[in-house]
């Protein structure tokens, strides 16, 4: 894994972040605090796709005003929209895997048909979609279909990630793809990265995670220091486990390498 996007969608927690000077963030385009901070180096900016999908089987807010947001926030990369496959999502709506697949793969052509209207410098990401393994191979086949991996696209993420343990979904999905395209992995959870067939298979990931402890406390006003104090200390923890795991799997890159 190269780059580690904190997720950020609170006041408290952007502040975090420009007091760390943390150059890698990531924003939730649907979520109400969705200002990037002043202090970023690379944005990638999500569409919201999880809670639209769960609130309004779809997006309540237009292309454009998306395309607009993405062109106005200066960022890097921007996930095409999507449309998860989260259990919860598929029993409510009464859609299959599949269904959400293709709706996914509609609206990325769409919003690709739309992006020269708005002269916009960032990189478009596609989102591989599904629940098993083979919903996201059926997503991998459809978007090869459709010339949106392997064409042009070398950055793609993968999408129903969120508080899974979703290690061979992952590994799975590194075998399918050349070697050249990178992955970005929404969601993931700190446990899954410690498996280094994982570590070694994605380029980025990125998690919101980080101070949900502060954000639970302060809800049951169960904190005596402030949320940003707090938060601001469960980030550095939360940055020093992931280097942590860096320095580890470089060590163990460094030993196989010189054992051969």
């Amino acid at each position: 894994m190269k780059i580690f996007y904190l997720a950020i969608a609170s006041g408290t927690q952007r502040k975090v972040v420009e007091t760390l000077q943390y150059p890698y963030i990531l924003v939730n385009f649907m979520t109400k605090t969705n200002r990037p901070p002043s202090t970023y180096k690379v944005l990638f900016i999500d569409s919201g796709g999880f809670p639209s999908s769960f609130i309004h089987n779809g997006y309540n807010r237009s292309d454009d005003e998306y395309l607009y947001f993405v062109k106005k926030s200066n960022a890097a990369y921007f996930a095409l929209r999507d449309y998860p496959c989260e259990p919860q999502i598929l029993k409510k709506y009464d859609v299959t895997a599949k269904d959400q697949i293709l709706r996914t793969v509609n609206h990325h052509i769409k919003l690709l048909d739309l992006i020269e209207d708005f002269d916009i410098s960032a990189k478009p990401v596609p989102v591989i979609q599904g629940w098993e393994i083979d919903d996201y191979l059926f997503c991998i086949d459809i978007f090869r279909e459709h010339g949106l991996i392997e064409n042009g696209f070398d950055y793609v993420a993968i999408g129903s990630l969120c508080r899974r343990h979703a290690i061979h979904q992952i590994r799975k999905i590194r075998n399918e793809l050349r070697s050249s395209i990178k992955l970005h992995c929404f969601g993931t959870k700190i446990s899954v990265l410690k498996d280094l067939a994982v570590w070694r298979a994605v380029y980025s990931v990125d998690s919101g995670a980080w101070d949900f402890d502060a954000r639970w406390k302060r809800y049951k006003n169960k904190i005596d220091k402030s949320t940003f104090d707090v938060s601001l200390m469960l980030a550095k923890e939360y940055l020093s486990k992931i280097e942590k795991m860096k320095r580890k799997f470089e060590c163990q890159t460094v030993l196989n390498v010189g054992g051969k």
